[in-house]
Parts: C-alpha cells; structure tokens; sequence
C-alpha cells in the first residue's frame, strides 16, 4: 500500500512582493542544463521538462538541507531573535503572524541537531510536471489544498502522468519570497503536529522529486514538492 502524506502547509510565511517569481516564471530552464553537482537528474525522460531558476534554487535548497541538515540550525536560531511572542519581524520583511512561533522553531531546531547526511534527491521531469499540474490548479483557488480542481487526490494525479512508487508524498509552500524561505518553511512546519512537510524533506525513502513554484491570484508565492521512492514517466 502505497504511504501518502498530504497535509496542508498552514504557515503562510514571508509574504511580500514578488517581481522575481513572475520572471522566473517567464525563464525555464530544461533540466537536463541543471548544474550536474547542484541537483541530480533522472535520465532518460520521456519529454523535455524545464524549470524555472526560482524552481532549480528551490531542488538546490532541498539538496543542501538534506546533505547539511546542520547549515539551517544557524538560520533558524537566528529568527530567534525576531520572535515576539508568536509574531516573527524579521528585517525588511512583513510581519508574520505564526501558530506556535518558537515552540516550532525550536523543534526544527532540536530536530535538525540529531540528524547525519541525508543522499540528494534526483530531480523527475515526470514528478516536476505533476507539481505544475497542481500548481496551476491552485494558482486558481489555493483553498483547493492537496485536491485539483477535478477532485483528483496525489495518487490520481500521478497516475495521470505516470507509474509510482510505493511511498510518494506532497508539500505545499504558501507566502514565501526565496528559495530558501520556502524550505524554511518546509521544515519549521509551524502548526503540523506531525511535522510531514520536514519528515518528507528529510525521509530516506525518497529518492526523487519534482518542483513547481509560480505566483498565486493575490501574487504571493506557491511552492509544490512531489516526493517518491521511484516514478516512471509514461513515454509521451
């Protein structure tokens, strides 16, 4: 039986404006021009998938935060100091206001000081093309969560595109700026009691994962991550 994961990212983080996501958007890259040393790449695919540069930094980040869980641990005591209550300021952004605030922070942290190197994940163009379906859906209504327009659930959706794994799993990012934030975001997972969006960074079972990142109608930013043991794109 296939392992889903599809609980809603609720932190809504870093909200503030976004010209760069909109160029990104306008500038794909495929992924085979990915550098080979910043992200894996799974090969042959089927079609051509791009990505955008706000998409491959978000692969990098991931990449970075499993190969070094320890780099964040600094970041993340760092926005300690921005903490009022559960209200985060941090410099030249606009205040956010958290559900647990520090209690969150210190869980990643706390999390984060127990783990060893995690291997990169390679990035599926199959897996990247089921994010940018979704992503599409909720740039139209974001109250969709981790159902399409169509009703579609994860299993559904990758069924349409491919054949999958025994274990897959889904993050939404919601208000975030850079690439950094947005795994940030991921990995605090403020307001998850079961801290599924860190877990499905941080999972061993994963070994590949597909990016979609985009602007939603009130202009903020939408990150889909699709995660899998292993997926086979349909040849096109």
């Amino acid at each position: 039986m296939k392992a889903y994961s599809y609980r809603f990212l609720i932190l809504a983080a870093f909200c503030c404006c976004l010209p760069s996501v909109s160029k990104a958007q306008e500038i794909r890259k495929p992924v085979e021009n990915i550098a080979a040393d910043s992200v894996k790449q799974t090969q042959p695919q089927p079609a051509k998938t791009v990505l955008s540069p706000l998409e491959i930094a978000v692969a990098v980040e991931i990449n970075q935060a499993r190969s070094n869980p320890q780099k964040f641990i600094a970041i993340l005591e760092d926005y300690r100091k921005y903490m009022t209550g559960n209200v985060l300021a941090l410099p030249n952004k606009v205040k956010l206001q958290m559900i647990e605030g520090l209690p969150a922070i210190d869980d990643a942290i706390s999390d984060l000081k127990k783990m060893t190197k995690f291997d990169s994940l390679e990035v599926s163009g199959g897996l990247s093309k089921v994010a940018r379906r979704h992503l599409t859906d909720l740039q139209e209504n974001p109250k969709l969560k981790h159902y399409g327009k169509d009703g579609s659930d994860l299993e559904k959706r990758l069924q349409q595109v491919g054949f999958a794994g025994n274990a897959v799993a889904e993050n939404i990012s919601y208000r975030v700026d850079t690439a950094l934030e947005v795994v940030l975001n991921m990995i605090i997972d403020d307001g998850i009691k079961s801290r599924s969006h860190r877990k499905n960074i941080f999972s061993p079972t994963f070994k590949l994962f597909g990016i979609a990142c985009g602007a939603a109608k009130d202009k903020t930013t939408l990150c889909v991550a699709e995660f899998a043991d292993t997926f086979k794109e349909f040849k096109s």
